[in-house]
Formats: structure tokens, sequence, C-alpha cells
């Protein structure tokens, strides 16, 4: 692939679409391992518990939420030039900070009702929950009221759980349109020329060596409360600005691309490391905190060569073999958005009344992915008919006229 085909100010990039369209399906899948995954906490929890999937969890942990602030910013680069910061914003408040907002009180509430109900043995019905849910003053089930607990603001239960990644990305939106006239005045073309290989592998690998050393000991990465939450915030905005820089510089793609094999090499080996350390196998049972620098310093690499070389190895093979359109793609476009607002809610509901018929680790699991993928599919389905759910689900007034492929 020449540098040439890279230019992307006035073409779609497709092997974008497709990386965001496989990176919220693969979102779904780990949230739906979430509920079966051993010793990891989540809202609910299966009867049916493996230890040997934090094995299969551990790949996709480290990078998918980056992957995906990552193709955020390339997303927002790609339209620079065509969306002015004023309706940037318009547009951010319409189709993030609405549908996040709506979505904490019409999508979430079931996730907290069945994590009270498992946890607490909560009784009362559905209805009665929801004005417990409203009542931003009560004092109830404290542990389950995330401002509460992390800042001392009381909001009551409300939350907004998995969609914590609309908030983000309207914030760093908000930072980006703060520093767009810095953004704008610098060379592109000029600093792409002097991209290289080692330059594309270097600057996210210190960067993230840094945060896992230095931060991630004092700021907890599972807490998603906006203020405070500053590993997260230094992870995926820098991920989020790597792909702003990354859509200018076709050097840059052209480096990953040619690179893709070395990248995926890496990927295994340091994913081989990373579970030998996670089964503290082979001499990798040393407790971290009571370790010496040096050994700090190599756990801390293995966990951040992983996560980078991950996001080489994705970002250079769909360079490579995804840049092309498909009638899936086109229905995905639209889809991915209610069918990430929906997602979570869906699996929690259908795994906690597929509980009730105790079906087994074989046949629980399998139907619990067919009947996620069935509710997102159908969800969508009714969303994209109707201007008001449209609006909603921060999708495009106009109703679309395609359908899924068959």
């Amino acid at each position: 692939m020449s540098v040439d085909s890279l230019k992307i100010v006035d073409s779609r990039r497709y092997d974008i679409d497709w990386l965001r369209t496989l990176a919220f399906i693969l979102l779904i899948f780990y949230h739906i391992g979430q509920f079966y995954v051993m010793d990891w906490d989540w809202h609910v929890k299966s009867a049916y518990l493996s230890d040997f999937l934090k094995n299969i969890m551990l790949l996709v942990n480290q990078w998918r939420m980056p992957l995906i602030f990552l193709i955020s910013g390339i997303a927002l680069s790609l339209v620079e030039s065509k969306l002015s910061s004023r309706n940037l914003l318009k547009s951010r408040l319409s189709r993030v900070l609405l549908p996040l907002l709506i979505g904490m009180f019409l999508i979430v509430p079931p996730q907290v009702y069945y994590e009270l109900v498992q946890s607490e043995g909560y009784t009362a019905g559905y209805f009665e929950f929801l004005k417990l849910y409203l009542n931003i003053s009560t004092t109830l089930y404290a542990e389950h009221q995330l401002l509460t607990s992390r800042t001392g603001i009381s909001l009551g239960l409300i939350t907004y759980n998995h969609l914590w990644y609309l908030l983000y990305l309207f914030t760093y939106t908000l930072i980006y349109i703060a520093i767009k006239p810095l953004l704008i005045k610098i060379n592109w073309e000029k600093l792409d020329k002097r991209t290289s290989a080692f330059t594309v592998l270097v600057i996210p690998l210190i960067l993230c060596l840094f945060y896992d050393l230095v931060l991630l000991q004092y700021f907890p990465d599972d807490t998603f409360v906006l203020i405070g939450d500053w590993y997260n915030h230094a992870l995926y905005f820098t991920m989020f600005m790597l792909g702003y820089t990354l859509a200018k510089s076709p050097c840059a793609w052209k480096a990953l691309i040619e690179h893709r094999k070395t990248w995926l090499v890496l990927a295994i080996i340091s994913y081989t490391l990373l579970v030998i350390r996670f089964n503290k196998a082979w001499g990798f049972d040393v407790d971290y905190n009571d370790a010496s620098m040096v050994t700090q310093f190599f756990i801390s690499t293995i966990w951040s060569v992983n996560k980078v070389f991950w996001l080489l190895t994705l970002l250079g093979f769909a360079g490579a073999y995804l840049n092309k359109k498909n009638p899936m793609l086109t229905y995905m476009n639209e889809a991915v958005l209610p069918w990430y607002i929906l997602h979570q809610t869906i699996i929690i509901i259908f795994a906690m009344k597929l509980a009730e018929f105790k079906l087994g680790p074989v046949v629980e699991p399998i139907l619990l992915i067919v009947l996620t993928f069935l509710g997102c599919a159908m969800g969508y389905e009714f969303i994209k008919r109707f201007a008001v759910t449209r609006f909603i689900f921060g999708l495009k007034l106009q109703v679309t006229t395609f359908s899924a492929p068959k």
C-alpha cells in the first residue's frame, strides 16, 4: 500500500469503520464474559464461574478501550476540516451527551436493579425500585452509589455504568475544542516526514509505561468517576490524541502496515508473558508491592508493551486488509451506537432470567450470546424507524432506507 493511498482528507477510511464496529462487538463479548469470569467484580455474576476465562479476557482487557478512544480521535481528525468547533459541539451535545443523560434514566436502571437483587437481596418490584433510583437524597445501599462512594457528591443510586465512555468522549471533545487553535497551526506534513516505525512504537510505549509505573499506583483504573480518574484520563486522552495525530500522518500509517507482522509476533510474546505473570507461574509469583524497583519496572513493562503491540497490530492489519466497503459495514456504522447503549442492560436482563432455569455452563452462555445480539439488533431496528427514538439514541434524524443484509 502506497503512502498516497493513505491520504484521508477527502476519502472514507473503511478500515477505521471496520475497527470501530469490531471494537464495539468485542466489547459486547467482553461484558458477557464479565458475567462468567471468576474473581473479577461486575454488576451481577453467574453461578457458572470460570477461572480459565481470565486468560481469554486478558487478551483484550488492556487494549479494548484504548482502541475505542484511539478510533474516536481518528474519526474526529478526519472530519476536522469539514466541521467547525461550534458544529462539533452541537453534534456532541445531541449525539453523545443527550444519549448519556437519557440513558442514565432509561437504559441503566435495570442494571442497578438486578445488582441490588443479587448482591443485596432486594425484593421489591422494578417500579418500586425506580422510585428509589430517582431519589437523589437516598442513603440506602451507599456502596452502590458511584458518586457518593468516590467523590462525596450525592446523586443517590443514579449512575451511568457502561455509558461512562460517552461522558469521557464528550469531555475530551471539549478539551480538543479548547486546544484546536494550537493544533491547526502545527505543520503535520513536516512532522509526518520524520515519522518512522521506531517513532510509532516508542512514543505510545514510553507514555503507557510512565502511566503504568507512576499514575496507576495512586489512581486505580476501575473507578470511572470523571473527577479523579487520572490514570484512565491520561491513558485514554493520550490514545484519543494519538488517533488524531495518526489520521494526519500517512507515513505513520505506512509504517504501521509494513511492520504489522512484527507487531503481531511481539504482541503474542508479550501476551504470553502477561498470562504467565497473571497466573504467577515460572517465577512470576512475586508480589508487585513488595518487589524491587527493577522487578516492578519489568512487570509494568510487560503490561505496557502488551497494550501497545496489540494496538499497533490491529491498526496495521486493519489498514492492510479492511480498507474496503461492505453492505454490513454500512449497516453497522449507524447501528453501533444504539447497540453500545443497549447491550449491557440487555446482557444483564437476559443473564438474570436465564439463571433461573439452571441451564448449565455451556447452554446458558451460548443462549446469552444469541439473545444479547438478537436483542441489540431488534432494538436498533425499532430505534431507527422513529424520529424520537433516533434523537434519544444519538442518530441523525433522517430515517435511513437501508436494512441489514440478508
